[in-house]
């Protein structure tokens, strides 16, 4: 195991080279799913607003409570900022059902503990509990974790040294027993009504539920209220993926959803029943997914910037070919104030040609949400990648013009990774500031 610096580079060595891939201001994207919603844009969502061009680029780093409490927050910092130039760093304040590290059999760098099993939708700060209403927040059940607001820890560090902060509600939002339980209502349902899992575990919230909105809502309010981050990212689960014979959904929120729009859902699912390729409902449904996505991520966006108008609403994509996930990107550039593309080719096996993945993903994003949408590339700096592969990487995402990369994740992260990060940054000319906050209004 390599021993982890633990010396935060100073101002003028952290600076590298001045930027030559320009900044540009984004606009407003057209193309809504199917006369859905009329949404105009929004002052908030500009360059003024989410400083992309302003001094430089973003480089992220995600962090995990219980990091935080193994490692301490000023020691990841420390080895952030001095081998891969982060000037960036959030916590995934609500995480879902998963072993931890993801790519690794055991942490290379966690002084206490070898692996750890991530709870089922816990949050790990100290929610503001009258902001929520029939859905109430879970805190973990263990005492290290759930005595302390670990989102105020990163926050108070990371401000002292200037860096951007940050939140992200992960995957899932309530836990498999309330979604199989209390909250049966609130989560997808498949065509024959069954309730969907993510990874056999954690179930997703259906968009249209009002219970389902009203508790994100709390989420993304309670964490831009009373927390000075920059951005709040989600990463939940929009539909669960396929056409109508495998895809979300068709509950009863679903139903009532889509008379509103104009349609019924129970005929439609009729037909599909027995023949899931039927036109014109197979194309009703699909329009109508896309149309619910755009009203859902809509509310989160105008909570948000009611609360404050300077936050960046940040869309975490994990999901390769939006359309099976009922997204229409063009249409929720509205409503996003940036994407970080989750892409993380090279991690599986090490080999180059998985790349290609990675360019061809990076580039039809790119091309849909057009050339001005503010992009940031997620990269891989786990067990299986190379110092080459992480350059290769890198270099596809400044070929989209992407304003930024997001490292996935700092607890299994390798040291030589973190490190190539800033050798390609630097030999690329990026100019990456040391610090990149801004005051919030």
């Amino acid at each position: 195991m390599e021993k982890p610096e633990n010396t935060v580079a100073s101002p003028e060595a952290a600076n590298l080279a001045p930027l030559t891939h320009s900044r540009r201001s984004f606009v407003s994207m057209a193309g809504l799913a199917g006369a859905a919603l009329a949404l105009p844009s929004h002052p908030h969502a500009t360059v003024t607003a989410t400083g992309y061009l302003g001094p430089g680029f973003e480089v992220a780093a995600s962090l995990y409570a219980w990091e935080l409490h193994d490692e301490g927050i000023e020691k990841i910092l420390d080895n952030l900022q001095s081998m891969a130039a982060v000037n960036s760093v959030y916590l995934v304040a609500l995480m879902h059902y998963e072993k931890r590290p993801l790519t690794s059999p055991t942490f290379p760098h966690n002084p206490v503990r070898q692996t750890w099993q991530a709870e089922d939708s816990c949050v790990y700060w100290h929610p503001d509990m009258k902001l929520y209403g029939r859905i109430k927040p879970q805190l973990s059940s263990f005492d290290w974790l759930n005595q302390t607001d670990w989102l105020n820890v990163l926050v108070k560090a990371a401000r002292k040294r200037g860096l951007r902060t940050g939140a992200e509600i992960s995957h899932t939002v309530i836990s498999l027993e309330e979604g199989q339980g209390p909250l049966r209502d609130c989560v997808q349902e498949d065509i024959h009504g069954n309730p969907r899992k993510v990874a056999g575990r954690g179930y997703p919230i259906c968009p249209n539920s009002p219970d389902a909105q009203k508790y994100v809502l709390a989420l993304f309010s309670d964490l831009t209220r009373n927390y000075d981050v920059d951005f709040v990212q989600t990463c939940l689960v929009p539909f669960m993926p396929g056409g109508p014979d495998t895809g979300g959904c068709f509950c009863g929120s679903c139903m009532k959803a889509a008379k509103q729009h104009g349609i019924d859902l129970e005929k439609i699912r009729t037909v599909l029943l027995t023949n899931p390729q039927a036109e014109p409902q197979a194309k009703q449904w699909q329009s109508f997914r896309e149309a619910s996505l755009i009203r859902f991520y809509k509310i989160m966006h105008d909570g948000v910037h009611s609360i404050r108008p300077r936050i960046e609403f940040r869309f975490n994509d994990a999901y390769f070919g939006p359309e099976r996930f009922g997204m229409d990107l063009a249409g929720l550039t509205k409503v996003w104030d940036s994407i970080r593309n989750s892409d993380y080719s090279g991690q599986k096996a090490g080999d180059p040609a998985e790349l290609n993945h990675r360019r061809e993903w990076f580039t039809s994003e790119r091309k849909v949400v057009g050339p001005n949408f503010p992009l940031i590339a997620g990269l891989a700096v786990r067990p299986k990648m190379t110092p080459e592969l992480i350059h290769q990487a890198i270099d596809i995402g400044l070929d989209i013009n992407a304003v930024g990369i997001s490292l996935g994740h700092y607890d299994g992260a390798e040291f030589p990774m973190l490190r190539a990060v800033r050798e390609e940054l630097a030999a690329k000319k990026i100019y990456v500031p040391v610090t990149l906050a801004k005051k919030q209004a």
